[in-house]
């Protein structure tokens, strides 16, 4: 099969349209969310949701990544085996260990949150753990091979369910902060019972020890990986919360889901971007098309964050009846968004280096960046958080992505060598940086209407397209 640009940029979108979707689901409810609950309410969430991130990598043991590079690598009947194995070894894993979070809810809470109040969240925690962990498995089967379409309808159905059931419990019901999680249950229940369905072929009633093992024996590395990379994005609530307040935690957390829509694009592309570089492999041409994917993500990255680094604020800020994106009572967090969003777009051009991890057995090589980034994260929260607040804590995102970007790149070049397009990327990064600079001096101003501020930041956006899009547009001026 010939594998090219447009392959991995069809997948790609597809995959980002299922991610935005699903990951888009916080975003699309903050509105509520922020109305209907306080700061310190939603703060609260935000410290289960997070540890729902963290325990969930106990459930899977890092088994992911290891489960879809091994069905990759295998024949059907291999595969059926490997299906098999890893659904009931999860089901066997994750309710032992919800069982544990049921009976001991209260002293639980009192580890993580400094109280017992939020133990009934921590019960349904576990539920929404088991079937979570459970749903993640069909769904990777179907990326694996290629069935895109089918995993984004999937996706966007339980998202709709979701935002149904959470307008429904919260506005029409005026229940607790608890709905969430109850409309997260029934999504998740969805997504398993279509993906179980979707791969039936492939699941059968049998279970391979020796499967589990080379499983197990191959995941662990990737166990550490996963516990690194989570506790960048999500230590810093626990830090906040305990050097200064669950409110802080509940405005950090609203604006830091404003500037996930760059984590949407990552997302679409990392879902599809293992399954390509896996199969073009012994391609002649293979690190010619790495190279020239890891610019055009640069590219994509760079509008990305300066579209919603200049317009986000704007758009929150806008009144319909009334009623703004944002309550006002968490406007006081929107200044973190262009820190979130160049913290993503690093990790983006991370996944991008993954390729020589994977292809060279050097998963060892993710470990040691990720860790250098956790390090230096919880290192950097710790001292800039009591003093600077949520700042400190996007702050010491960014660098900490930047840290593990910088790290993985020496120890790839060495065993994998790529020859980047780093004239282009870095003439396109300064330009992307003076134009962000130039947006923001135009909002300080205050003799000029709202009206004319959106326009020259739409002005300079467009000046940063047309510049990535010269090459195309020279060459399509040759044609003609």
């Amino acid at each position: 099969m010939n594998y090219s640009l447009s392959h991995i940029l069809k997948h790609t979108i597809i995959y980002t349209t299922g991610s935005v979707f699903n990951r888009f689901l916080p975003f699309l409810l903050l509105p509520v969310y922020t109305y209907y609950f306080r700061p310190e309410d939603y703060g609260l969430y935000s410290l289960v949701y997070s540890l729902w991130f963290f325990i969930v990598l106990i459930y899977l043991f890092g088994s992911e990544t290891a489960f879809q590079k091994m069905f990759l690598e295998s024949g059907n009947d291999q595969k059926k085996n490997i299906y098999s194995t890893m659904m009931f070894m999860i089901l066997g894993v994750s309710v032992t260990l919800s069982v544990i979070i049921f009976v001991f809810s209260k002293e639980l809470s009192l580890l993580f949150f400094s109280s017992d109040s939020p133990s009934n969240l921590l019960r349904l925690l576990g539920i929404l753990l088991v079937v979570d962990s459970l749903s993640r498995f069909p769904m990777i089967v179907l990326n694996s091979e290629q069935r895109s379409v089918n995993y984004t309808l999937i996706n966007a159905i339980a998202v709709i369910i979701n935002v149904f059931l959470n307008l429904l419990f919260i506005v029409q019901w005026g229940m607790g902060i608890e709905s969430i999680l109850y409309a997260y249950i029934v999504s998740y229940l969805f997504i398993l019972f279509c993906g179980l369905v979707c791969t039936k072929e492939y699941l059968t009633f049998s279970f391979s020890v020796d499967t589990a093992k080379k499983i197990f024996s191959s995941s662990y590395l990737f166990f550490f990986y996963g516990v690194f990379l989570i506790s960048i994005d999500l230590a810093d609530r626990f830090i906040i919360e305990y050097t200064r307040s669950t409110e802080e935690v509940g405005i950090y957390s609203a604006s830091y889901r404003l500037g996930i829509v760059m984590n949407l694009v990552i997302t679409g592309f990392k879902i599809a971007w293992i399954p390509f570089f896996m199969k073009i492999k012994d391609n002649e041409n293979s690190k010619d098309l790495y190279s020239k994917v890891f610019t055009y993500f640069c590219y994509a990255g760079f509008s990305a964050f300066l579209f919603f680094s200049l317009l986000t604020e704007d758009v929150i800020k806008i009144k319909i009846w009334n009623y703004t994106f944002l309550n006002q009572d968490y406007w006081s967090g929107v200044h973190i968004i262009p820190y979130i969003l160049g913290a993503y777009f690093f990790h983006g051009l991370f996944i991008n280096l993954t390729v020589a991890s994977f292809l060279e057995n050097k998963i060892s090589y993710l470990i040691k960046s990720s860790a250098y980034g956790c390090l230096v994260n919880i290192a950097l929260n710790l001292i800039l958080i009591p003093y600077l607040g949520i700042t400190g804590a996007a702050i010491s995102t960014l660098i900490s992505y930047i840290t593990m970007f910088v790290v993985l790149y020496y120890l790839s070049q060495k065993i994998y060598y790529i020859n980047y397009q780093w004239n282009k990327i870095i003439t396109a990064f300064i330009l992307t940086i003076s134009l962000f600079f130039s947006g923001f001096y135009i909002s300080s101003l205050e003799d000029i209407s709202y009206f004319y501020e959106v326009l020259i930041k739409v002005f300079l956006l467009s000046l940063l397209v047309i510049f990535l899009l010269s090459d195309q547009i020279k060459k399509h001026i040759l044609k003609v």
